[in-house]
């Protein structure tokens, strides 16, 4: 972030190292109360350098995960702009119910649909909470995933996640000069040259 001082001096601020991303600061919370419209007790929070940018919503086993989404649909209305606002800077959610776990980014317009699973690099699909949060909340893939994988849309100002299937980040970080996205198995997906996309003729 670019600010100018008052004697006319111009600084540069860094709210998140995504160079290397264990360097940032990673803190858990949990039961975070927040008062606005009603009140709200969110159930995780992950912080990365003091911003809240991980929000997880657990709910017992047997619930539908789609009661875990319209809870941090309410959370949204209700208390996120409360406390100055801090949970606007929340960039990835996560729902689980313990046998099934998911995520999605932090959009403007958000639908159940545009929620995921976590795939390994065998593209073997990871579903329960624990061995999801051992390779998707850990501080390198979690700084990897908020870093270099989550872009703001100008057109609408909505947050894109682009890779969601580990196969794909396994693909695209092989970079020499030439970025590839592949869509499991077909190998087919968007690629092109830094700043530049196209998708397969």
């Amino acid at each position: 972030m670019k600010l100018e001082k008052e004697d006319g001096e111009t600084v540069y601020l860094e709210f998140f190292d995504s160079a290397d991303p264990p360097r940032n600061r990673y803190q858990v919370t949990q039961q975070v109360k927040m008062e606005g419209s009603y009140k709200n007790r969110y159930d995780v929070t992950i912080l990365v350098n003091g911003l809240p940018l991980v929000q997880i919503e657990l709910k017992l086993r047997g619930l539908e995960m789609k009661e875990a989404f319209n809870q941090i649909q309410r959370y949204q209305k209700h208390t996120f702009w409360s406390g100055h606002g801090l949970f606007h800077f929340v960039q990835l959610f996560v729902i689980s119910n313990g046998v099934n776990t998911k995520y999605y980014a932090n959009a403007r317009k958000q639908s159940f649909k545009q929620t995921f699973y976590w795939a390994q690099e065998d593209n073997t699909t990871v579903r329960e909470l624990v061995p999801f949060a051992d390779a998707f909340l850990n501080r390198e893939h979690l700084g990897t995933m908020i870093g270099k994988y989550i872009v703001l849309n100008e057109t609408d100002k909505i947050l894109i996640q682009i890779t969601p299937k580990g196969n794909q980040l396994w693909e695209s970080d092989g970079s020499d000069g030439l970025e590839i996205l592949l869509c499991g198995s077909e190998r087919q997906g968007v690629y092109g040259a830094p700043g530049e996309i196209r998708t397969p003729d």
